[in-house]
């Protein structure tokens, strides 16, 4: 495998969601973390007729980045970009030659903003795109109604979401059209995101009440089908996580893909994939693409 990392200045928070958790306890306010800029990308090449089966560009967020998570690249600037996230990973095991343009903090206009600055050359054989949890601050927002009480994350989840998971749709399958317009004879697929809660119940790392759970697994699983959605009105192939990723939530101790509020240092950041995860991720996104 041969990967080539694309420098990245789009800007970052490893301690966003604690700080929401900490805000909302305390009666405090968070704003919603720094807003990314734009970030460098390969040029695109000369046009061919047939794609090079071994080029892969990854875009991605946060959850595709890996923060946090040992070894990280020394060229990704504030992208916060892991060696070993799960992107690198399918590299690996599918022996592609890989540019990772993924981004922590990264929303899908500035993804968009990426593929129009050349990032997915026209002769690439496969693209994976990871995104949507950031438009809207819908991560943040969810995180900040539900700690805060039953009322404030209903009403979060039944008024506010449908209208930013509409947007989230439109603006990724339009995402996709011009990945599908750069590199028309790629292999494209959308990745959805692995669970944080557990179906019922809550614990001590997610910091959610009981009574709230419900709701954000309502809302993880709406960003599912608005993902799904986005992927068939691209005409791409989506590889959803939420059946793979049942019963590894932040919830559940070592079987966990993603972290509660306590992760392990050099071991992904809260509320976000640790090694495990990646792994795991790599493993289904590998299957999918074979």
């Amino acid at each position: 495998m041969r990967v080539r990392w694309s420098r990245g200045v789009l800007a970052a928070s490893t301690t966003l969601l604690l700080a929401v958790l900490g805000a909302c306890s305390s009666g405090g306010t968070s704003s919603d973390g720094p807003s990314p800029t734009s970030s460098t990308s390969p040029s695109a090449s000369a046009t061919t007729s047939s794609p090079d089966r071994d080029a892969y560009v990854a875009l991605g967020d946060s959850f595709t980045a890996g923060p946090g998570i040992d070894p990280q690249s020394t060229d990704a600037g504030l992208c916060q970009r892991s060696n070993a996230n799960w992107p690198a990973l399918v590299a690996t095991t599918l022996d592609r030659d890989l540019t990772d343009v993924s981004c922590t903090g990264a929303t899908t206009t500035d993804l968009a903003a990426t593929v129009a600055s050349g990032a997915v050359p026209r002769d690439t054989g496969l693209v994976t795109v990871s995104a949507g949890g950031n438009d809207g601050s819908l991560f943040v927002a969810l995180i900040r109604a539900c700690a805060t009480g039953s009322s404030t994350c209903r009403a979060y989840v039944s008024d506010e979401l449908p209208g930013v998971l509409d947007q989230t749709t439109a603006d990724l399958a339009d995402l996709l059209g011009s990945v599908r317009g750069d590199a028309p004879d790629a292999d494209v697929v959308l990745v959805g995101y692995p669970r944080i809660m557990p179906t019922t119940g809550t614990c001590p790392e997610v910091r959610i009440p009981a009574a709230d759970v419900s709701s954000v697994v309502t809302a993880e699983a709406a960003l599912d089908a608005a993902l799904a959605s986005a992927a068939d009105r691209a005409g791409v192939r989506y590889v959803s996580l939420r059946t793979a990723s049942e019963g590894h939530d932040a919830c559940a101790g070592d079987a966990a893909w993603t972290n509660g509020t306590s992760p392990t240092p050099g071991d992904g950041i809260v509320f976000h994939p640790n090694a495990r995860g990646m792994q795991a991720v790599a493993d289904v996104v590998a299957a999918a693409v074979r």
